[in-house]
């Protein structure tokens, strides 16, 4: 139930520059060895220098919005493959199918395709959402949301929410509705109106109204406070591992 796969893609910009010397590249992953990694490689295959503007995960689809209306676009980016979904809006230049390595699944390359054309690059494949927990403040970890439930009052007694997660973004949202057994797409449709969709959104909304998460809480603000040990338990990607084993050390 808390998990979700999306594919970050490495994208180029229709206003791409023609790059003799230099490459700028925005991302939100949050773990930078990995990033560094990829630009350590390429330097030396190639003389190009590589400038990293990193972004909060939160902020990022609009920064490249704003980007795009105004002026002021990378040559490459990084982000989840949902995306792509703008690539008009975003003006992201076609990427040619002969730039694909032979290696790529043909599920991974479908995940950067829209319109009859690819936008993107796969470079990573996972990014899984997470239940993450304190050690300092679960001694065991609940297995189910009855579980869960069933241990809230232990800690909002102690003024500390019993889990947290960036309650109002969608992406979030998914892996409830897929626990209704719902999915948001029927036949390459937008399919919202089914009984599936309400029941997973009536349990969400209860799990704010029983003050389980915080519903104003949004991905930075339940990251710090996950860390401060003001959240038992956490809802977040795999992608902050690092930053928690950093912050959180054995806990």
């Amino acid at each position: 139930m808390f998990r979700n796969i999306v594919l970050l893609l490495c994208m180029f910009f229709s206003v791409a520059s023609k790059a003799e010397q230099n490459l700028t590249l925005w991302y939100s992953h949050q773990d930078n060895s990995f990033i560094n990694l990829l630009v350590d490689e390429f330097k030396k295959e190639n003389n190009i220098n590589i400038s990293l503007v990193q972004f909060d995960p939160e902020k990022i689809k609009a920064e490249i919005l704003l980007g795009a209306q105004y002026g002021g676009l990378p040559d490459l980016v990084i982000f989840p493959s949902d995306f792509v979904g703008l690539h008009r809006l975003m003006k992201l230049s076609r990427i040619p199918e002969d730039w694909f390595l032979s290696d790529i699944s043909p599920s991974a390359k479908s995940t950067a395709f829209a319109d009859r054309k690819y936008w993107g690059i796969p470079v990573i494949q996972g990014n899984n959402l997470l239940l993450y927990y304190n050690k300092k403040l679960v001694s065991k970890p609940a297995r189910s949301w009855e579980s869960l439930l069933a241990s809230k009052q232990q800690y909002i007694d102690k003024n500390i929410l019993p889990i947290g997660w960036n309650y109002q973004d969608m992406y979030y949202f998914i892996p409830f509705l897929s626990a209704f057994n719902g999915w948001p797409i029927t036949d390459n449709q937008i399919s919202l109106n089914t009984p599936e969709m309400v029941a997973a959104l009536k349990y969400y909304r209860d799990l704010a109204k029983q003050k389980v998460v915080d519903e104003q809480c949004h991905y930075t603000c339940s990251q710090a406070d996950f860390v401060q040990g003001k959240e038992a338990y956490a809802i977040n990607g795999d992608w902050a591992y690092q930053d928690l084993k950093n912050t959180m050390g054995e806990n």
